[in-house]
């Protein structure tokens, strides 16, 4: 019985600062907790809408997975801009780190070679009448054979 009359006059008694203040800050942290999971479900929410867009533009699984697995980007959602801003981001890092990749070059090649050009010398031109006649009969033999003539 005493116990029920102590709780009555509780009720009656007039709260105490200490206690305002502590059910004051309460409702203070319901609301905000409240008000960030609301965020938090707008964000994601936004973030859904992002990637459908990105696929209507013609992005792949396999490019919409490296996009979401960047550290770069993850920090741009985080520090809350949108999903369009940050891929824009990620693109133009991709682009950058592509064009500081060096290009490889053929090996060179020699036109020439290290002693210097050779004339080229017409056989034909440089023989004489006799030996023209002897290379164009030993031609015709062989020809007559069925060989292959070479120079």
């Amino acid at each position: 019985m005493e116990r029920e009359n102590m709780m009555e006059a509780r009720e009656q008694a007039p709260l105490s600062a200490r206690e305002i203040t502590g059910e004051l800050m309460e409702e203070n942290m319901l609301h905000q907790a409240q008000d960030a999971q609301e965020d938090a479900q707008q964000q994601e929410a936004q973030i859904r809408e992002g990637i459908g867009m990105l696929f209507e533009d013609g992005w792949t699984g396999e490019e919409l997975t490296a996009l979401s697995q960047d550290e770069g980007v993850r920090s741009d959602v985080a520090q809350g801009k949108d999903l369009m801003r940050a891929a824009a981001a990620y693109l133009r890092r991709q682009m950058q780190a592509v064009q500081q990749i060096p290009r490889r070059r053929g090996v060179p090649v020699s036109r020439t070679s290290a002693a210097g050009l050779v004339a080229q010398r017409d056989r034909i031109e440089a023989m004489s009448d006799a030996q023209f006649d002897e290379f164009s009969r030993q031609a015709r033999a062989a020809a007559m054979m069925g060989r292959k003539v070479k120079m």
